[in-house]
């Protein structure tokens, strides 16, 4: 097993939930549920250091299907993360973090294995409880994906207040988006 240097992050987090599942906010997925870095079945927990960033991180999915979402503060009591945006740690697993950006349900859509799969993997076999992603529309910003939680020998995470509702377009003006973003344009409007 490949070993890469491991990043300690604490604190305030936050995480983006359908409103009506709010109380559900520390469940991991279902057995049939994939995400970006979670295969269907491996529990993933996605996390945010800013509420802004997590209503931005699942913006496409807030406009496109008009479901009501909040934000909910968690606090994070120390986990040792793979951190994407380290050369030298992804040089050392062999992962090429720009392939972590490709749209992993669109490789999904198309029979194929997700880029982002494969860091996961490595990340998991490095022994990380986690991994830090890159956002794809938050210059600068960047989000968490906790393997395991609130079990001996992981990180512990707790609800730390009530949820706050997700406002896409506020959130979207305050944080600047890389160079080249846009959304589909079928989701431009306000």
């Amino acid at each position: 097993m490949a070993e890469a240097p491991l990043h300690r992050i604490s604190g305030r987090f936050w995480r983006a939930i359908a409103a009506g599942r709010a109380n559900e906010v520390l469940v991991p997925p279902g057995p049939d549920s994939a995400g970006r870095y979670h295969r269907p079945g491996q529990p993933a927990l996605y996390i945010t250091p800013e509420a802004d960033w997590a209503t931005i991180a699942i913006g496409r999915y807030l406009l496109a299907d008009g479901i009501a979402r909040v934000v909910v503060p968690l606090e994070l009591d120390g986990a040792e993360l793979f951190d994407q945006r380290d050369p030298a740690a992804c040089a050392a697993l062999g992962i090429d973090p720009e392939r972590s950006q490709v749209r992993w349900n669109d490789e999904l859509a198309a029979g194929r294995e997700p880029p982002s799969w494969l860091a996961s993997d490595a990340a998991r076999a490095a022994g990380a409880q986690g991994i830090i992603d890159v956002s794809r529309g938050i210059a600068g910003g960047w989000h968490a994906c906790l393997f395991a939680w609130n079990v001996p020998g992981a990180p512990q995470l707790r609800v730390a207040g009530d949820p706050l509702p997700c406002d896409y377009w506020p959130a979207r003006d305050l944080w600047p988006a890389p160079a080249g973003w846009a959304l589909p344009s079928h989701l431009t409007s306000r």
